[in-house]
């Protein structure tokens, strides 16, 4: 377990670069801004277990340490925010403890079903594990939450 996001980082120098961008297959998140911020590939990086449900990537937000938890996901918003919790909980266990203040979950799906769906994952995830959770179709763009 490490006592600090710094020192988590600096374990794992080949799954991390200075980005704010995320892409694959076609979904985007991007952090609207020029600070600095460190990305992490979690999946088949930082975790490489196959039994493991994990998120794909993470992102630091330096200048607060808030970390964003981020899933690309096909189709499927439950099995993605299923990934989050499962990967929020693997950091609290076995890497680093983030405060639940400085978590933002970010769920981009290929599609995003309307109603009321959608809203009971945001008031979860923020009741039980962060500050907020997004979740947009194919392209997110944001300034730091």
């Amino acid at each position: 377990m490490h006592s600090s996001i710094e020192e988590f980082i600096g374990t794992y120098p080949n799954c991390c670069e200075s980005n704010r961008v995320v892409k694959e297959n076609g979904k985007r998140f991007e952090i609207e801004s020029s600070e600095s911020f460190t990305k992490i590939k979690i999946d088949n990086c930082v975790i490489v277990s196959h039994e493991t449900e994990k998120c794909d990537y993470g992102i630091h937000r330096i200048s607060n340490d808030d970390f964003y938890f981020i899933e690309l996901k096909g189709k499927g918003i439950q099995k993605g925010y299923d990934q989050l919790v499962t990967t929020i909980n693997y950091f609290q266990q076995h890497l680093v403890n983030i405060p639940k203040n400085k978590r933002i979950g970010i769920i981009v799906s290929s599609k995003v079903p309307g109603g009321t769906d959608v809203n009971n994952l945001k008031q979860d995830f923020a009741k039980k594990y962060g500050k907020i959770l997004e979740i947009k179709n194919k392209d997110l763009r944001c300034p730091p939450k």
